[in-house]
């Protein structure tokens, strides 16, 4: 018996995005959106802003998706980075 591939549901579709657009995502739009999910894991967006950063990123210009995939997905600084301080030895200061 051969195996016949998954039907898409009006469901799966919904999460997907494909509802939005009618068509699948290319797969650069697939990295941006991963790269865009992650971001919004780092900075505990909801649900609402979660879901207008995949409506913006699915309305992106295929040009522009390059620089938008390398802009979130540069280093990320969170909170308690920026307060990390680094001890130095009072011998090594005062020679």
């Amino acid at each position: 018996m051969k195996k016949q591939a998954p039907k898409h549901t009006a469901a799966t579709e919904a999460r997907s995005g494909m509802a939005e657009t009618g068509r699948k995502p290319t797969p650069l739009q697939a990295q941006v959106l991963l790269a865009a999910r992650r971001r919004c894991d780092d900075m505990d967006d909801g649900q609402a802003a979660r879901d207008e950063m995949k409506r913006e990123v699915l309305e992106t210009p295929a040009e522009l998706l390059p620089d938008l995939l390398a802009a979130l997905s540069t280093v990320r600084i969170t909170r308690a980075d920026l307060f990390q301080t680094t001890t130095t030895d009072r011998k090594e200061c005062n020679p």
